[in-house]
C-alpha cells in the first residue's frame, strides 16, 4: 500500500473521493490510520483505479473486525476458497439484483453487526448501476428534539427474513433505534427497512408508520450522495451510521462486484 493522497468530500454530510492510495499488497498501518480517520469523517469512501485479488481484499477487510460468513441464500456466490468474500452478480437476463429494493445497512440482524463493508468493481454496466449512499447522522440532527428523545428511548428488531414475516430463527438480533459513534459522540438512526421489523415490546402494525416515516426521512436528497461505479474502484463503508441503496437500472447487461464485511468487534 502506498500513502500519498487527496480527499474530496463528495457531499457536505457523506462521502468523499481518496485519490493517491493504493489498496493492494499487505496493509499499512499509516494507511488504515488514515482510512479509519477519513471513514469516522465522511462514512463513505470512493477509492478509483485499485487492483486488488479476493485474497487482498479479505486481508484488507480483516483489519477492521472479524470478517463476516454470509449463510447460504439466494443470490449468494462465494468467491472459491475464501467464503469471506462474495460475488455480487447480475447477468443480464436476471431481473433480481442481489441487495437491491430497499434503503439499507449490511448484517444490522446479527449481534455483533456489520461494521464495514467493502465492495470492489469486476465488471460494470456501460450505464447505470450507481449505489446511493446517505447519512444516518445527517438525517438525526435533522429531526426535532422530541422526535430525537423519542428515539434514543427504543429499540428495534432486525430479522434478515425483514418485515411481514416471522422472526428468522438464527439471524435475527434487537438494537438500540440511536446510536452514539465512538469516536466523533455523533449520534445516528440505526434502522433500516429491509431488516427492522418492530419496535421491541410493540407489534410491528403499531411500529410500521415510524418506520416509514424515519426511511423516507433518512433518505432525504440532502442527506445522500450517489457513486457511480468504473472498473476497479473500491468502495468502504460505515454501515453503523449510513444506508445504502443500490439502482436496479441496467438490465441487459452483465455487472459484478466482490463484496467482504467486517463485523463490530
Amino acid at each position: 500500500m502506498s500513502l500519498s493522497h487527496t480527499v474530496k468530500p463528495i457531499t457536505p454530510h457523506v462521502g468523499a473521493l481518496i485519490q493517491g492510495i493504493r489498496l493492494s499488497g499487505s496493509p499499512n498501518p499509516d494507511i488504515l490510520a488514515t482510512i479509519r480517520k477519513n471513514l469516522n469523517r465522511h462514512l463513505v469512501l470512493v477509492f478509483r483505479d485499485q487492483q486488488l485479488e479476493p485474497n487482498e481484499l479479505r486481508e484488507l477487510v480483516r483489519h477492521f473486525g472479524p470478517l463476516f460468513h454470509h449463510h447460504a441464500d439466494e443470490g449468494v456466490h462465494y468467491v472459491p476458497d475464501i467464503p469471506e468474500v462474495l460475488e455480487i452478480r447480475k447477468e443480464p437476463n436476471d431481473e433480481r439484483l442481489f441487495g437491491g429494493g430497499c434503503w439499507h445497512a449490511d448484517v444490522t440482524f446479527r449481534k455483533p453487526a456489520g461494521y464495514v463493508s467493502v465492495l470492489h468493481a469486476q465488471i460494470i454496466p456501460t450505464l447505470g448501476g450507481d449505489t446511493v449512499f446517505s447519512s444516518t447522522i445527517a438525517a438525526f440532527n435533522g429531526l426535532s428534539g422530541g422526535m430525537q428523545s423519542l428515539l434514543r428511548k427504543l429499540d428495534a428488531v432486525h430479522s434478515y427474513d425483514g418485515p411481514g414475516k416471522p422472526d428468522h430463527k438464527t439471524q435475527c438480533a434487537t438494537h438500540p433505534v440511536v446510536r452514539q459513534h465512538p469516536c466523533t459522540n455523533s449520534e445516528g438512526i440505526y434502522l433500516n427497512k429491509m431488516f427492522a421489523t418492530r419496535f421491541d415490546g410493540m407489534t410491528a402494525e403499531e411500529s410500521r408508520p415510524l418506520i416509514e416515516f424515519l426511511d423516507r426521512h433518512m433518505c432525504r436528497p440532502e442527506y445522500t450522495c450517489r457513486v457511480r461505479w468504473r472498473g476497479g474502484q473500491v468502495v468502504m463503508w460505515d454501515n453503523r451510521f449510513s444506508l445504502h441503496y443500490p439502482i436496479n437500472d441496467f438490465q441487459g447487461q452483465r455487472r459484478s462486484l466482490l463484496r467482504c464485511t467486517a463485523l463490530e468487534a
